[in-house]
């Protein structure tokens, strides 16, 4: 399957690092993605139909993140080029709507990179067997529900 647009990767194979520049974006035809930040924090997955990548295209800005594959993936490679041709073709409500979408995207990556500092905190914590410990437990515990039902959701 892969050519010139299109491409496959192993699980666990990585599509580009953190700090990478952008080349191209992705439409997924099968398998799904992670995405990772900086600290190894699992921040989210796209699976088939869904494009990525196309936020560093878009903002010309080096990836903020580590794209991972997490099953067998196969993809459609667009690259820069033409995806910039798509963007400047977009009607001015969809360019708002992507510019809107893509820093809700980064604050909730900060967000939740925030709530795993936190975890990590809290369970240090814990370890170390200071007063208080099944208050700290019930809060780690909060946290990782909230954060679970954000990542299924």
């Amino acid at each position: 399957m892969e050519n010139s647009n299109k491409k496959v990767w192993e699980p666990n194979s990585i599509i580009y690092s953190l700090g990478d520049e952008p080349e191209c974006a992705f439409l997924i035809v099968s398998g799904i993605v992670e995405f990772y930040s900086k600290n190894n924090v699992l921040l989210g997955r796209a699976g088939q139909t869904e494009v990525f990548g196309e936020i560093s295209c878009y903002l010309n800005r080096k990836h903020s993140v580590t794209a991972k594959a997490k099953t067998h993936l196969a993809a459609k490679i667009i690259p820069k080029t033409e995806f910039t041709k798509i963007i400047k073709n977009a009607h001015p409500v969809i360019m708002g709507m992507l510019r809107s979408t893509y820093h809700r995207l980064a604050e909730a990556n900060i967000q939740r990179e925030y709530s795993q500092e936190e975890i990590e905190k809290y369970t240090l914590m814990y370890k170390n067997n200071i007063e208080n410990k099944e208050e700290i437990k019930n809060k780690i515990d909060t946290i990782k529900e909230k954060l679970d039902k954000n990542i299924n959701s």
